[in-house]
């Protein structure tokens, strides 16, 4: 099991709109930074990143989520596996907990 202090860890030091940016084009929109969702697609930018709160939304098609839930839908990884794609990009090595 992973340890969710590292989960914790992960996420705050993952760039959302770094990660996002792998995936869609996004623009500034106020607080926010908007582009054409990659789930559902569309013509007007639904797709949401929010520097702030570290989160994704589409108000189109529903789907949002942290870091770690973006590469899990993107990428089409399971938990255990998104988590270790985000800390390879931080060069993190996942810790494991002893049941």
């Amino acid at each position: 099991m992973i340890p969710k202090a590292f989960i914790q860890t992960l996420l705050d030091n993952t760039d959302i709109i770094k990660l996002a940016s792998r995936y869609v084009e996004l623009v500034e929109n106020g607080r926010n930074m908007v582009g054409i969702c990659p789930f559902c697609g569309g013509l007007k930018p639904t797709f949401n990143v929010s520097d702030e709160k570290q989160i994704f939304k589409c108000f189109k098609c529903g789907r949002g989520g942290n870091a770690i839930e973006l590469v899990i839908q993107m990428e089409k990884l399971s938990f255990p596996l998104a988590v270790r794609f985000l800390a390879k990009r931080l060069d993190l090595e996942v810790p494991t907990e002893e049941d």
